[in-house]
């Protein structure tokens, strides 16, 4: 064991870890005392071996910046000491300095290995977790760190009502309320209470969430106001997914511990998990005003904003993570997805290459960057990064359905096709594989078998407007009007593209002569487009299939007016001026079609 001024040393660096403090402050600005022990330190080690100089001299690299050369002693170090846990810490510091993320987590490791009550580690090894998008075991382990942190505090409790005991606090059979009344006598069971949080802690490492739930209760009913049991109580149940339990148990935590940001985050999680992004973000907004400096609350309130599809502000705390994580995998990744989709390609594609940095192999991030490939339209480049992925991982299917998507558009059906086949065997349940399939198998004419893949689809996702339009378009092609228009109606109960389904649907009333419908729908396009000259145009045969031939020289006249050039709407007013017998003007207008018919040959 280190003695008190190793103590002291560890203890200096993990509070420097824990708050946060920007790499050297004011207290070693100058260098004077740091350079000052390192020659002390290099000087005791000239003449024999000393462990504690080895382990001071690697803690004042530390601070100056050093790393490598710190590794170096503290590989000394544990060469004659191979259990010294603050030697393993500080080359686990030292390794993720330096980016080396797998050396560092096997690092914090062993630390828990030898010493599984060391704070800083867990906390450390936490982040890392994170930083791996590992988040279960970051979870775990941050959970880990607050409880014995919280032992080692022993800060006091706060009053609550007893009506919240009544409401939320349950027995691990009755669920009933633990009266104020007992509170004397139960005070004298600490050990007991330390007991069951102890048996819950140990079966919940095991995995066993239902019996840690029941211990934790135990321990809750012995004393309402213990919050480690509160806390590990609602982890517990968020890894069942009870995730309603989960926030109550947490908010009984808050109650317990108000301001603890981690209690405010985990809760975020649980309300996140369940749906409720509004409320979560409401929590991580405020283990952030606990905490401002913690990276990963900024990156799970971006997620939260980024399920709302608000994806500028989740940018924005991505942003806000990386600054205060630069190597935050998880807020590269998903910072560049928003990127994607606020179509700001160069910044999502510069993302995705940083993430790589990260983590060369992977098969997510390259996929992604296939994908951004596909939409700029470099074809060979897309088809590359998508094989590139499935040399890394031969049964990633959305790279299948990529690679799919790329070969439809180079017009190679076949190889397309094949292609949708596999993602579907790898992932039938996902509609995505199903649709694109049957937009294949429609593009080849294969419109029976299109058919049954849209079906299918639709059960797997019943509310996508975009399946109904496209198995609409399969009717159309088999002249089956009348379901192609059911399609088409269902796509705008889902409020799909709107102009795109009113002028299919229109275009189906029409070819079954029901042209007030098709009117209707045309008319419901120009409220929104009002200069949509497809609409206008068509509207205005309708018109004339009824013979209502001076709205239908209206429409027509309107096209003329938005394309002069326009030889089909010359045409069609000719035919309607000729049945209400204005014969020099359908002269004018027929002369005129034939004239741009002859200069477009």
């Amino acid at each position: 064991m280190a003695d008190d001024l190793e103590t002291e040393l560890i203890r200096d660096t993990l509070q420097r870890r824990r708050q946060m403090k920007q790499e050297g402050n004011s207290r070693y600005r100058g260098g004077s005392d740091v350079d000052n022990l390192i020659r002390i330190c290099t000087n005791s080690l000239q003449d024999k071996a000393n462990p504690k100089a080895l382990f001071i001299r690697a803690s004042s690299l530390m601070k100056k910046g050093l790393y490598e050369e710190a590794i170096k002693d503290c590989e000394s170090l544990l060469f004659s000491e191979p259990l010294h846990t603050g030697a393993y810490y500080l080359r686990g510091c030292a390794y993720e300095k330096l980016g080396e993320l797998d050396l560092s987590l096997q690092d914090y490791s062993k630390v828990l290995e030898i010493d599984p009550t060391h704070i800083n580690a867990a906390y450390a090894r936490g982040a890392l977790q994170n930083k791996k998008g590992n988040f279960a075991q970051a979870i775990e382990d941050y959970a880990m760190a607050l409880e014995r942190d919280q032992e080692s505090k022993h800060s006091p409790k706060k009053s609550r009502p007893d009506s919240t005991k009544k409401t939320m606090i349950k027995d691990p059979n009755s669920r009933e309320s633990t009266p104020k009344a007992e509170r004397v006598s139960k005070d004298i069971n600490r050990n007991e209470v330390e007991k069951f949080h102890s048996l819950g802690y140990a079966a919940r490492q095991e995995g066993k969430f239902e019996d840690a739930i029941d211990y934790y209760q135990k321990a809750i009913n012995l004393d309402p106001y213990h919050f480690k049991a509160l806390f590990n109580c609602a982890f517990a149940y968020d890894k069942l997914g009870e995730y309603n339990n989960a926030v109550d148990y947490y908010t009984l935590a808050i109650e317990v511990e108000p301001s603890n940001a981690f209690a405010y985050y985990n809760r975020g999680i649980s309300l996140d998990k369940s749906g409720n992004y509004e409320d979560a973000i409401k929590d991580f907004t405020k283990a952030i005003s606990l905490e401002p400096k913690k990276a990963d609350f900024y990156h799970n309130r971006g997620f939260a904003y980024r399920k709302l599809q608000d994806y500028q502000k989740a940018v924005d705390d991505y942003t806000t993570a990386l600054k205060y994580d630069p190597n935050h995998f998880k807020a590269l990744y998903n910072r560049a997805f928003c990127y994607d989709k606020l179509d700001r390609i160069r910044d999502a594609e510069k993302d995705y290459g940083s993430a790589l940095n990260l983590q060369p192999n992977n098969v997510n991030v390259l996929h992604h960057l296939a994908t951004l490939k596909e939409k700029s339209g470099d074809l060979e480049g897309s088809l590359s990064g998508f094989n590139k992925v499935l040399t890394l991982d031969k049964n990633y299917a959305p790279s299948y359905n990529g690679r799919g998507l790329v070969f439809e558009r180079m017009q190679m059906h076949q190889e397309a096709l094949e292609n949708f086949t596999i993602s579907i065997d790898l992932d039938q349940n996902n509609p995505i594989y199903w649709h694109n399939r049957g937009c294949c198998l429609r593009n080849i004419e294969r419109f029976e078998d299109a058919l049954e893949d849209f079906n299918k689809a639709i059960e797997l996702d019943p509310d996508n407007p975009v399946i109904y339009s496209n198995r609409g378009l399969v009717w159309r092609k088999l002249e089956q009007f009348d379901k192609a228009i059911e399609d088409y109606t269902k796509e705008l109960d889902r409020d799909g593209d709107m102009v795109k389904a009113f002028i299919n649907r229109a275009y189906c009333y029409a070819k079954i002569m029901k042209y007030q419908e098709a009117i209707y729908d045309y008319s419901e396009v120009l409220k929104i487009e009002e200069k949509n000259i497809h609409a206008i145009h068509n509207r205005g045969i309708s018109y004339e299939r009824l013979g209502d031939y001076n709205k239908a020289i209206e429409d027509f006249s309107f096209v003329i007016k938005l394309d002069s050039n326009n030889a089909n709407a010359f045409f069609n007013r000719g035919c309607c001026y000729d049945n209400i017998g204005e014969v020099d003007k359908a002269i004018h207008d027929y002369s005129r079609a034939l004239e741009l018919d002859n200069s477009i040959r």
